[in-house]
């Protein structure tokens, strides 16, 4: 075999391997693969406010219009407590969702006007 095929064979075989690896390690996810760790999903056509608190004592406030979903970390954490309002007085459902490693592990609904939803866990 000539030396010109060999390192073109070469060539191939590393490409075909740098291709493999890339997809293997892509998981083809919207969210870039972010669905590891804990994080609360916010379920609503409307505006919403609320509060998001941690076993480590942290607590911020979370606000937003439509679907939202907030990273709480990227590991999963002993205890997670948070909370949705409806800040624009519709009577559709709102529902608020606990998730770790992108399982549902608790989930609250309201569709009562400024209703409020909840979950911890």
């Amino acid at each position: 075999m000539d030396k010109k095929l060999k390192c073109l064979i070469g060539i191939i075989v590393v490409v075909i391997i740098l291709m493999i690896v890339a997809v293997a390690t892509s998981d083809g996810n919207s969210n870039n693969g972010n669905n590891e760790g804990t994080q609360i999903k916010v379920i609503y056509d409307g505006s919403w406010s609320g509060a998001l608190s941690t076993g480590d004592g942290s607590s911020k406030t979370i606000e937003g219009t439509g679907n939202e979903t907030i990273n709480v970390t990227n590991n999963t954490l002993d205890m997670v407590s948070a909370n949705a309002q409806k800040m624009d007085g519709g009577s559709g459902e709102l529902k608020i969702q606990l998730l770790k490693n992108g399982e549902v592990k608790k989930e609250s609904s309201t569709t009562a006007q400024y209703g409020i939803a909840d979950v911890a866990a």
